[in-house]
């Protein structure tokens, strides 16, 4: 497995008090179990959870107050929720990943639950589409939300090579500060490899769940992490797909999030332009 602490290093150090802190090692310290705040159903049969992964700076019950919670109970879903505390400080020291699985994921499919989503923003976003990568088996699907996808470096040398399928990885250098942006990425464009990105999305029981979408992908088109997520865009179905006016920031999320629960309850297909909403 990757070093990913040199790459969220500079992620955040477009954020100077940040930069201090981080310099100083004075990141939140990692705890296990992982500290989590559920928002169950009242009893009943609910074989779904929906697992909330902050982003940067967010605290343990942001989704609940920043109206996400309310979104879903709105419609009525039969879904228990659960919020994680996994700050930055999980990703520093690289345990995010085994607490997440150890203290939540495995504990919720021994309590009988058969489909698991992540939604996360920001870096949240990262750590859902990661953990979908290094544990396929465990998720039905991921919501990302102004996801962070890798630095410019990586993004440009896509776009130049013109577009993900024509780009080539070549070898990943183990432990390199690029590893993790080649490795997350080249898993979003291999078909063949049994473990590859389409081969998750296109492996559910069509019995068990009668294969709905696995993915969602919304972000504000002022987004200030744009390029990589106009990239990921291109490789989904459009009705997967939500970029609408705004940047990095809740208000845009939220807008975002109605969107992608609307889509995924009528679960009917959708031209570009209306997946595309301005």
């Amino acid at each position: 497995m990757f070093d990913i602490r040199p790459r969220f290093i500079m992620m955040l150090r477009q954020v100077p008090l940040l930069c201090v802190l981080l310099a100083f090692g004075c990141y939140p310290p990692p705890k296990a179990p992982l500290e989590t705040l559920h928002y169950d159903l009242p009893a009943g049969d609910h074989r779904q959870l929906l697992i909330f992964l902050p982003g940067n700076g967010d605290a343990l019950d942001t989704f609940d107050k920043e109206g996400l919670l309310a979104a879903v109970r709105s419609r009525n879903l039969p879904v228990d929720i659960v919020s994680v505390n996994a700050h930055i400080g999980y990703y520093m020291n690289g345990s995010i990943f085994t607490r997440l699985k150890e203290d939540v994921i495995d504990p919720a499919k021994a309590r009988g639950y058969k489909r698991i989503w992540l939604l996360g923003n920001s870096l949240g976003g990262y750590g859902s589409l990661s953990y979908a990568r290094q544990y396929p088996q465990d998720i039905a699907g991921v919501v990302l939300l102004g996801p962070f996808l890798g630095d410019k470096k990586i993004i440009r040398e896509i776009k130049d090579a013109g577009g993900l399928q024509k780009w080539d990885p070549r070898d990943i250098p183990s432990g390199s500060r690029e590893g993790w942006d080649k490795e997350l990425w080249k898993w979003l464009k291999d078909e063949d490899q049994q473990k590859g990105f389409w081969h998750w999305v296109k492996n559910c029981d069509a019995e068990e769940d009668g294969c709905p979408s696995r993915i969602y992908l919304g972000y504000g088109k002022r987004d200030r992490f744009s390029p990589g997520q106009n990239l990921m865009a291109e490789i989904l179905p459009a009705e997967n797909v939500f970029a609408i006016d705004g940047g990095h920031n809740w208000s845009t999320w939220k807008k975002l999030w109605d969107l992608v629960l609307d889509r995924m309850t009528a679960r009917k297909p959708a031209s570009r332009s209306e997946a595309r909403k301005n």
